[in-house]
């Protein structure tokens, strides 16, 4: 049956003759291994979480001092990498490379924005 189908196919030209007809009822032929080097099934590189940075915070200033983030502090001290430069009664400047930082009494917000020092 196969060979007349197949040979009816040729002559109609519905086939070109080096076309293989399928047949559902044959039994599949095994894939070929595709070697674990293979770039498809390399896993997702890791994520890794971002390190959290608490807030920093200042509660109050007392004369020359100032209460951050739990412990108190002077001008020239260094919390997270920034130095203390400054003390004033109603904020605290600090200083990380070229970058200056102006933090309220009383609020973790900013209270002016990061700017470059001349």
């Amino acid at each position: 049956m196969r060979f007349l189908l197949s040979m009816f196919a040729l002559i109609l030209g519905i086939v070109p003759s080096h076309a293989q007809m399928y047949d559902p009822f044959q039994k599949s032929t095994r894939m070929k291994k595709v070697h674990s080097s293979s770039l498809l099934l390399l896993p997702p590189p890791p994520i890794l979480a971002a390190p959290i940075i608490a807030p920093t915070t200042v509660t109050a200033v007392m004369n020359t001092k100032a209460f951050i983030n739990g412990e108190w502090h002077k001008v020239g001290d260094h919390i997270d990498h920034q130095e203390i430069t400054s003390i004033q009664p109603n904020f605290v400047t600090l200083k990380e490379g070229n970058r200056l930082t102006i933090l309220g009494v009383g609020s973790q917000q900013r209270v002016f924005s990061t700017k470059e020092a001349q």
